[in-house]
């Protein structure tokens, strides 16, 4: 959730708790990453664009008592979030700080760098890395995950679905973010100087009357309503935002509809 250019989903409360959402359903993809790549206990990890701070705690349950997390972010609403909701869930291994990642320069080494769903907002990706590679200690590890939101789909499709994906993918393009950085993980490590990474990816897959998707759907376009309306994509009217959630429901059981969300995209490699 770092960039010199506006967080396309905004920070309001509605979007923090959507993350907290995205987090749930997405936890164990991004925990398995962590885990290949080496992640365990006693790590001094360095969390970029850590928003609310859901990839910091997932990290810091990783790294145990004896590890420590530092979470980097440019909006200080989401910092105070993140912290309170350390305070409250008494998290004692976890810190924050205010940084934009372009210019960020840490004072202190760490055993790894991790990010979720932050570097499609970079404008130079490979160039913060490269940047933030030299704070990693020797055999130390780069773990990146990112999505490749094209490939998102419904089956068979309808076309209320496809207005909803038009109006999400438009306004992420609108906001400056890359919507497929996943397939460029690859040569963004590289570019950075980084070793040949790893690489894994999970496509979700969900349907039916109890499926969460809908509803973070929905969110999504919530959050991005502002930026929705301001590129001429739709009107808030237009959206039918309060019965969005629903709409997408009952059609897709109606119609044994099947959704494929963005496809997961991995990337890890340790420093020599």
């Amino acid at each position: 959730m770092a960039s010199q250019h506006a967080y396309p989903l905004g920070y309001t409360p509605e979007e923090a708790n959507r993350l907290q959402v995205q987090a749930e359903l997405l936890g164990e993809v991004f925990e398995d990453a962590l885990r290949r790549a080496g992640l365990r206990e006693g790590m001094r990890v360095l969390d970029l664009g850590c928003g609310v701070g859901d990839v910091s705690f997932l990290a810091a349950r990783l790294v145990g008592p004896s590890g420590a997390i530092l979470g980097v972010d440019q909006s200080e609403p989401s910092l105070i979030a993140a912290k309170t909701r350390a305070t409250h869930s008494e998290v004692t291994n976890v810190s924050f700080k205010t940084a934009k990642l372009e210019t960020y320069d840490p004072d202190e080494t760490f055993d790894a760098i991790i990010g979720r769903f932050v570097l499609l907002y970079l404008p130079d990706p490979a160039g913060v890395l490269k940047r933030l590679r030299s704070c990693l200690r020797p055999g130390g590890i780069v773990v990146m995950q990112e999505l490749d939101m094209s490939v998102a789909s419904q089956y068979p499709a309808s076309d209320l679905f496809t207005e909803v994906n038009r109006w999400i993918f438009s306004a992420f393009e609108a906001g400056g973010a890359e919507k497929d950085m996943g397939r460029k993980l690859l040569s963004t490590f590289l570019a950075a100087g980084l070793p040949w990474p790893e690489l894994g990816s999970v496509t979700p897959l969900t349907s039916g009357e109890n499926s969460a998707y809908y509803a973070m759907l929905t969110e999504m376009v919530r959050s991005m309503l502002p930026l929705i309306e301001r590129t001429g994509l739709t009107t808030r009217a237009g959206t039918g935002l309060e019965t969005l959630t629903r709409r997408l429901r009952d059609d897709a059981v109606a119609n044994k509809r099947a959704l494929f969300p963005p496809r997961i995209v991995s990337a890890w490699s340790s420093v020599i």
